[in-house]
């Protein structure tokens, strides 16, 4: 017992320093003003995000506006209903996902720790105290973001402590799942026979219990999905038939202490979530298997995956993968442009490739044809379309990265390739045009096929002709979208750099990419306006001439022709500016 002291102590004086000399570090680069700006909108955004809005609650009390209590109440009651589904289902699946025994320790713990006079047992102790530094941190974000959602309004306390013990138990049945599959599946410590025994028994008991659910659900009609007390009335009884009750009897002990209404209640709940959290500590420390090895690739394969991220290679990971098959076949001969689009395609995930893209529009056509079967359910596929929609509009170019971001190490060699800079530039456009572009194609084709569906107000004989001219002029918009942060790449590189190191995180990281996405999203707003005002103007005079649907097809192609020209403009402009780009003398000190 009393080395296990001295071993905790060991360990809070370590990450006290630690997080001492983080702290200090990042103060004294707020010297420099990219820092500094950065800093003063992460906070900016923090206040008025977070604490602004809950100094001033809507009228009504605890920020819930005029919804009445009784309502609020059974909302939250099937808010906890949902969410114990939701962790059951991720309990599962990290079940049905193989992986070896290892536990998450960097190289300097590795170099410190296992060379030590200490026990087995004792490393796991470290281990499980050292990650409680990360998960109190991811428990005290979310009880600020999520502080306006539950019945205990101001107790952020208590809020805090039921995220701690759900992330924290969680976090412990993930290492039970590895330490247990290990070894069950280690031929020196269970046998043969064993293994299949247990097998088979986990299996029969799955597939009854999923028979028993199938006989007892229900789908729904559309009078359960009419209105939002229907719905969650429906989702409750589904929830409280079959096994449902017993097999989310323990998700339901483990968020209970989020949920409660009081601090009695809070009391009781937490009590009964630190004993399936002290269940999960004893099964983890006397859980006989070797981790040692696997702990030690692990944390090799983070820290060079890390490093090269540090140093902008954001294909690291790739690096790790089986080889792939190309995309397409690359001709000998034809345009370079071609070559950059074939090279940034073989680094994304096979998913994006013309393979994917036919399965997936595939998927989408057939996916219909069930939906006729079961009306109440496109509700759901229509508003995940919208979704897809809006997030691959707003949010796409920011992820899409396979352009000259991820090449900004390599702009060097690319500029000896007997090629404009023109050229280079709209060829490294090609793969994240192709790729958005798809998807939002598809994300419409879902809105058409669901749209009628889901509200009959969508029954308008404008709809398709509308929704096909949306698609026509996706290519240049999406173009000139990603113009924005390339252009950036370019005239701002080590702020770029800086924005896009996944590695980096903390408020001044935080504003420097509020400030970037801030700026992409005006300067797109500005290259639209003419478009819009020229379509407005072509759709009067066309619907003057023609009618309706003539000035909408003149309006498309006036559009679709002036954002191309836009985009063409940019790219010129672009390469221009790439022919005299120096990357050692921009990110010089």
């Amino acid at each position: 017992m009393s080395d296990l002291r001295r071993l905790i102590g060991a360990l809070v004086y370590l990450r006290m320093r630690t997080l001492i000399g983080r702290i200090r570090s990042r103060l004294m680069r707020l010297r420099q003003p990219k820092y500094l700006f950065g800093a003063i909108v992460g906070v900016a955004y923090i206040y008025f995000i977070f604490f602004r809005r809950g100094m001033n609650p809507r009228p009504g009390g605890g920020g819930r506006g005029q919804m009445p209590e009784e309502i609020f109440e059974n909302g939250l009651e099937i808010a906890a209903e949902i969410a114990a589904l939701g962790l059951l289902l991720v309990v599962l699946v990290n079940w049905l996902v193989p992986r070896r025994a290892s536990l998450a320790f960097t190289e300097a713990e590795i170099a410190f720790l296992f060379p030590a006079p200490v026990s087995r047992r004792m490393l796991i102790h470290s281990r499980v105290l050292s990650s409680q530094v990360g998960i109190i941190f991811t428990a005290l974000i979310f009880t600020l973001v999520f502080r306006r959602m539950g019945p205990l309004d101001g107790h952020a306390v208590f809020r805090a402590m039921g995220w701690w013990v759900t992330l924290a138990t969680l976090n412990l049945h993930f290492t039970a799942t590895s330490f247990t599959i290990t070894r069950l599946f280690n031929p020196s410590i269970t046998t043969q026979r064993r293994r299949v025994i247990t097998i088979a028994v986990a299996a029969a008991v799955l597939l009854a219990v999923i028979a028993w659910g199938y006989s007892t659900f229900q789908l729904p009609t559309a009078a359960d999905l009419r209105t939002a007390a229907s719905t969650r009335d429906y989702i409750g009884a589904q929830l409280d038939a079959g096994p449902f009750p017993y097999v989310l009897a323990i998700p339901r002990l483990l968020i209970a202490p989020y949920f409660a209404s009081g601090i009695g209640e809070f009391l009781v709940a937490m009590g009964f979530a630190l004993l399936v959290f002290a269940a999960h500590y004893f099964w983890v420390i006397h859980s006989e298997v070797s981790f040692e090895e696997a702990s030690i690739a692990r944390a090799e394969k983070r820290a060079a995956r890390t490093r090269a991220v540090q140093q902008g290679d954001w294909r690291a990971q790739g690096q790790m993968r089986k080889p792939q098959r190309p995309p397409f076949n690359l001709r000998s001969s034809g345009r370079p442009e071609v070559a950059f689009l074939w090279k940034n395609l073989l680094s994304t995930s096979v998913i994006f490739r013309p393979t994917g893209a036919i399965v997936a529009l595939a998927v989408v056509l057939a996916g219909s044809s069930v939906l006729n079967s079961f009306p109440p359910v496109r509700p759901v596929f229509f508003a995940m379309s919208i979704a897809v929609l809006a997030i691959t509009v707003f949010f796409g170019p920011l992820i899409a990265r396979q352009d000259l971001r991820q090449d900004l190490q390599n702009s060097d060699i690319l500029k000896t390739y007997p090629l404009t800079g023109r050229q280079i530039l709209f060829g490294e456009l090609l793969a994240p045009i192709a790729i958005l572009s798809c998807i939002v194609w598809l994300a419409i084709l879902m809105f058409l096929l669901t749209a009628r569906g889901a509200n009959p107000s969508f029954n308008q004989p404008w709809l398709v002709p509308a929704a096909l001219g949306i698609a026509v002029i996706v290519p240049p918009f999406v173009a000139i979208q990603l113009l924005v942060p390339n252009a950036a790449t370019i005239l701002f590189p080590a702020w770029v750099q800086q924005v896009g190191n996944r590695a980096e995180h903390g408020i001044e990281t935080m504003g420097q990419r509020i400030i970037f996405v801030a700026g992409m999203a005006l300067i797109t707003v500005l290259a639209i306006v003419p478009a819009a005002i020229a379509g407005a103007i072509l759709f009067a005079l066309g619907n003057l001439i023609g009618g309706f649907f003539t000035g909408g097809a003149i309006a498309v192609v006036g559009v679709f022709a002036i954002l191309s020209l836009e985009a063409w403009l940019g790219i010129r402009w672009l390469g221009s500016r790439f022919d005299d780009f120096d990357l050692s003398s921009e990110l010089r000190p």
